[in-house]
């Protein structure tokens, strides 16, 4: 089998190809972290959130608005096969042998106005307490909604920032091994190496390039993601520090529970306060119109009236069905708000362990790195010299590569835990990221 070595003009073109392709990366777009979190707060996902919220509110107001009077106005036009009266007439009123238009038609047109109030519905008292803890729950929703929504952008933004870091240091090893190339292919030329040495950094930096294909389908993922959440067209990340600290704070989802919880308290006290009786004030103002059958003159009468009506339901099986229903689903809010604390009670607990050991393994990684370059810088040496192995030399190749990667890994790490955090206590991350 013919071996295509790697000759000096190739390696002097690989070199040259992995210079070029770090000049011809995309220049860093002047979008700042906090464009990019004011840009994902305005996305239509958060402005339906923020809708939901006003819809809550509303909802209360209508809560509220059924226990104000309701005051209607009214027109009808009757019509009659025989006489009839336009209201209620006392037997003194007209005097028939007198030839009084007697105010009976059998035509007729009513108007005026009409006035209901409840004056007492225990019901209506309780719905309107829900209905202000619902509100609550939506407004609750939409914080807990903005606050995940910056959180993935930030983390994203770190991921991306990880994932190019990463792409720059395969960079960087494959222009040292193409540096390392060049070299031993001089040896080869004069007969002072083997062929197949070189055969095994060609090797190493092909496999270095099929990594770099896994990241960059992976890069034109997170920048979707991105543009997703920002509605903005991001080629690179943007810089970013923490200017404040993530301080403890009640969990949010936890919040939300309670308040459905709550709401759902207040249902079952609502279809309990169904059965209580109900006071409310009736009221009309009405005029009459017609012509007398006896003279066939215009006649117009009116009929007004105020009342107060005592109202209770004696037998209604919908009742208690309606008790039954809301008594089950208070339990199941219950157990869910009872699930829900268990749950962010471990999350919390798991982010803050990770938080310490995160910060420890960026120590260790960014030590190592140190480390891993000054053997490499030996180990380049040594084999420039013929005293070490290539499999020697670009293990230890491997090894700086790794050793960057865990140091990228461990900053975005720690941003993604933050951010898991800041969700958890509803954070707005934007107010201590700059």
């Amino acid at each position: 089998m013919m071996l295509f070595p790697l000759t000096h003009q190739k390696m002097r073109w690989l070199a040259g190809t992995v210079t070029l392709s770090l000049l011809l990366a995309p220049s860093a777009q002047a979008v700042t972290i906090q464009e990019m979190l004011t840009a994902a707060a305005r996305q239509p996902g958060v402005a339906a959130s923020e809708l939901m919220a006003r819809e809550g509110s509303l909802r209360e107001q209508a809560a509220t608005a059924a226990l104000f009077p309701r005051i209607n106005a009214f027109g009808k036009a009757e019509f009659y096969n025989s006489p009839t009266n336009l209201r209620p007439m006392v037997p003194t009123e007209v005097d028939i042998q007198a030839g009084d238009a007697i105010p009976f038609s059998r035509d007729i047109l009513r108007y005026g106005l009409t006035l209901d109030m409840p004056l007492f519905v225990k019901s209506l008292y309780d719905l309107r307490r829900k209905s202000a803890l619902l509100a609550e729950k939506a407004s609750l929703a939409h914080a807990l909604e903005l606050s995940s929504r910056k959180a993935a952008v930030v983390a994203a933004n770190s991921g991306l920032v990880y994932l190019l870091g990463l792409d720059k240091a395969i960079d960087a090893r494959l222009a040292s091994l193409a540096k390392s190339g060049e070299d031993m292919g001089l040896k080869v030329q004069i007969g002072r190496m083997a062929e197949v040495e070189l055969l095994k950094v060609e090797s190493s930096i092909n496999d270095l390039k099929a990594q770099k294909n896994e990241l960059a389908t992976k890069i034109l993922d997170i920048r979707t993601d991105l543009e997703t959440l920002t509605g903005l067209e991001i080629t690179d990340p943007a810089a970013m520090t923490m200017t404040g600290e993530i301080v403890a704070a009640p969990y949010l989802g936890e919040m939300i529970a309670g308040k459905v919880t709550a709401a759902a308290r207040e249902e079952l006290q609502r279809s309990k306060s169904a059965r209580y009786p109900g006071l409310y004030l009736t009221g009309n103002l009405s005029g009459n119109d017609g012509v007398a059958y006896n003279t066939d003159e215009h006649i117009s009468r009116s009929y007004n009236f105020i009342g107060l009506t005592l109202q209770m339901p004696l037998f209604d099986s919908t009742l208690s069905v309606d008790q039954s229903i809301a008594r089950s689903l208070l339990h199941k809010a219950e157990m869910e708000m009872a699930a829900t604390r268990i749950n962010l009670t471990a999350q919390e607990r798991n982010f803050k362990g990770k938080l310490g050991v995160v910060e420890e393994s960026r120590a260790i990684a960014a030590q190592s790195l140190a480390n891993s370059e000054q053997i490499l810088a030996v180990a380049r040496m040594s084999l420039d010299q013929g005293r070490t192995t290539t499999e020697e030399y670009l293990r230890q190749e491997a090894q700086v590569l790794a050793a960057r990667a865990a140091l990228y890994q461990a900053e975005n790490d720690k941003w993604r835990i933050i951010t898991q955090l800041a969700v958890l206590y509803g954070t707005d991350l934007q107010e201590i990221t700059q």
